[in-house]
């Protein structure tokens, strides 16, 4: 009896130290880590170093923005998917790397909606056809004339398959029935100096990164591809003659799909808690970025996976 009552003892003084050593630490309790899948500049950059600043405040951890370009966005979101599931490694993915990178990419090394998850999308932006300042044809009706005439000739620069400019410039391409020579660069700033220095005549590029450079007259608008005007002074694709061609981009950050739930929730706080701010959104609309979210982030994420390659196959693009 006495051994009994002892063993009891010892189990009851035991129990509540047993909970307190089994915890795993808090999270973030180290540094944290926003791959931007392609190289600096551009609005994934752009957005990667927004939301990398935001969560070390709201977190109180520092966070490393990491540029991991190569084959458009697929290095550095394929660097993610095998990166620990813990919530420490995230991507900042968009319509290009997620819904219809397995529509452009064969052997694509990654299932987007078996091995990612998304956290939250925060921003949609439009696209617009910039050209070198000197190109002779200033109107979409004339650019398209002049291809037609003249396949290949002109060129168009892009950060290689999964970006959404190379969905931009494959749209163009297909929908005008056209033959532009596509020069795949590593992120938007080389293609650019090209731009600028007349080596290459266009470049489909989000109208925030873009804007700029069309303020200051060092390139020319051609189009937007919203379903209104972006910017004031620039038609629609649709106002140009090409209806087809509306096109817009979500981005937002993702985490591999293992991530645990508590983890992903603590951090889905975070990143709704800085969207929310209103210097976030002036930082947003001064690229002319709109707003994002959605109450169920998952579920839209399916349904554009879902939604893009059926848009692609039926647009004509075909993966490469």
């Amino acid at each position: 009896m006495r051994i009994h009552t002892a063993l009891l003892a010892a189990t009851l003084l035991a129990a509540p130290f047993a909970p307190a050593m089994a915890q795993p630490p808090a999270f973030p309790s180290r540094l944290l880590t926003v791959v931007v899948p392609v190289g600096p500049g551009g609005s994934y950059d752009y957005l990667g170093r927004l939301l990398g600043d935001g969560l070390s405040k709201e977190l109180g951890q520092a966070v490393v923005v990491e540029n991991r370009p190569g084959a458009g966005t697929v290095v550095g979101t394929t660097y993610v998917v095998k990166a620990a599931a813990d919530g420490y490694t995230m991507v900042v993915g968009g319509v290009g790397s997620i819904a219809q990178a397995p529509a452009l990419t064969r052997d694509l090394p990654y299932n987007p909606t078996r091995d990612l998850l998304p956290l939250q999308l925060v921003s949609t932006n439009g696209y617009t056809l910039i050209a070198r300042p000197d190109l002779p044809q200033k109107t979409l009706p004339e650019l398209i004339a002049f291809a037609k005439a003249n396949p290949g000739k002109l060129t168009i620069g892009t950060p290689g398959q999964g970006s959404g400019q190379a969905v931009g410039a494959a749209l163009l391409k297909s929908l005008a029935g056209i033959d532009l020579l596509e020069v795949q660069f590593k992120g938007a700033p080389p293609i650019y100096t090209e731009l600028l220095a007349g080596r290459i005549d266009l470049f489909f590029d989000g109208t925030g990164t873009a804007q700029p450079f069309v303020k200051s007259g060092k390139v020319r608008a051609i189009a937007t591809s919203g379903d209104t005007r972006e910017l004031a002074d620039v038609p629609t694709f649709r106002e140009s003659g090409l209806p087809e061609l509306v096109l817009s981009s979500w981005t937002g950050l993702f985490v591999p799909a293992a991530t645990p739930k508590p983890v992903v929730l603590r951090l889905r706080q975070a990143i709704d808690k800085i969207a929310a701010t209103p210097a976030f959104r002036d930082q947003l609309a001064s690229r002319s970025f709109s707003p994002f979210t959605t109450p169920d982030v998952e579920a839209f994420v399916r349904a554009e996976n879902q939604r893009w390659p059926a848009l692609l196959a039926k647009a004509g693009v075909k993966p490469q």
